[in-house]
């Protein structure tokens, strides 16, 4: 890997100086110290030095926790790269693989019930969720939000761990951390297989008593992964940090502001935006862009300025796989977002405006006319169409029931 350039205000704790083996007189402004940043007042010192530029090595690199931090905050300077394969293919290659993934995570949470905790197996589940979003990140994100489980706590797992590991890619994390986040995700809830069915089945508000013990339910699940030789701290952190708030109103440690985890800051964020976007038995799905309206209020609050308007980035206003009504009474989905126009992503419209079957549906992007903008979007569960079949077919079939 080649190494990078970089500016001196722009170096954070972990990056691995190296030397160019330019001159002093060619170069008097370039830090060239081989060796490891270890903190900020290392590089307080270099700036002022007077030196303003440097080159370091990503692969020698570490990714420390200010350095994680920072991607938090931080507007992304580069694009990921374009998908290797259509949506349509990877959503219709991955549909099995994430029910396989629900049924699976289900099996080893019933199974911690009885102190037997398989963490191990999962792992090859991340390299599936990692390959996949690195093929079209948008399958899966929208695979998570447009397949309907019955088990919704097993389910909710699975979609977290692919909402932390696209975000973690987004922000720019190494393929181990990911890994790593991506686990995090997966057995976030683990812990709840210690609370009583009565109180975690409740198709209700609970009561205030129930309500203290589920709220134990992060704290267990780091002391019942803590078990697991060698596990990475990051993960026990994500795990435990996951309900902590900005603000210091979360818990189990009301911790605030740098005292969360980067693991715990990245899985609170994908797991509030799944649980407001999902159907439950006491509550209607919200829509996508709905979810992330009310999440874009909590910023500030909840989590620090800057990550929530990092993951509306990644998703989009109307994430892939939103159904949406338009101004001209046109209905469709959509299935390509626009980073630089985030009111007129690529949509495939099913219906005209008088209601009718659009045959074939027909995929319009919203910023190159000036007839149809989107007025709505819609929930996944309250549209009658299969979503995945116009998707992966460009057929608009009823939903099965």
């Amino acid at each position: 890997m080649a190494f990078v350039h970089i500016l001196t205000k722009d170096l954070r704790p972990g990056m691995f100086i190296v030397q160019t083996g330019e001159t002093w007189r060619s170069r008097p402004y370039l830090y060239a110290k081989p060796g490891l940043l270890k903190n900020e007042a290392e590089i307080a010192e270099i700036i002022k030095q007077g030196f303003v530029e440097a080159y370091y090595d990503p692969e020698k690199s570490e990714q420390s926790k200010e350095d994680v931090e920072d991607l938090l905050s931080t507007p992304l300077a580069q694009k990921l790269p374009e998908p290797t394969v259509s949506l349509q293919d990877e959503i219709k290659a991955q549909v099995e693989n994430y029910n396989n993934c629900v049924d699976h995570i289900q099996h080893v949470m019933e199974e911690a019930r009885s102190g037997r905790l398989d963490f191990l197996s999962a792992k090859p589940l991340m390299d599936n969720i990692i390959s996949s979003l690195n093929r079209n990140a948008d399958a899966l994100t929208s695979l998570a939000k447009i397949k309907t489980h019955d088990e919704y706590t097993f389910a909710h797992c699975v979609n977290v761990s692919i909402f932390s590991v696209a975000f973690g890619r987004y922000l720019g994390l190494r393929e181990e951390n990911l890994h790593n986040l991506g686990l995090a995700g997966l057995f976030h809830d683990i812990g709840k297989m210690r609370v009583p069915f009565n109180i975690l089945n409740a198709p209700r508000q609970l009561k205030p008593e129930e309500f203290a013990i589920m709220q134990k339910h992060a704290k267990f699940g780091e002391e019942m992964l803590s078990h697991i030789p060698n596990i990475p701290h990051n993960i026990l952190a994500g795990v435990c940090d996951h309900h902590e708030r900005f603000n210091g109103t979360g818990y189990p440690a009301k911790k605030k502001g740098s005292e969360i985890s980067p693991f715990g800051c990245i899985i609170s964020v994908c797991d509030v935006y799944d649980a407001l976007s999902s159907k439950r038995v006491y509550k209607e799905a919200l829509p996508p862009s709905k979810a992330l309206s009310i999440m874009y209020g909590m910023r500030g609050e909840s989590w620090k300025t800057g990550l929530v308007e990092l993951f509306i980035k990644m998703l989009g206003i109307y994430p892939v796989g939103t159904p949406i009504g338009l101004t001209s009474g046109f209905k469709g989905v959509v299935t390509k977002s626009n980073p630089s126009a985030p009111l007129y992503p690529t949509v495939l419209l099913y219906k005209d405006c008088k209601g009718q079957k659009i045959v074939p549906p027909s995929s319009v992007d919203l910023a190159q006319q000036h007839e149809m903008q989107i007025i709505k979007a819609l929930s996944t569960d309250t549209v009658d169409f299969d979503i995945l079949t116009l998707i992966t077919e460009g057929k608009d079939v009823p939903k099965k029931s």
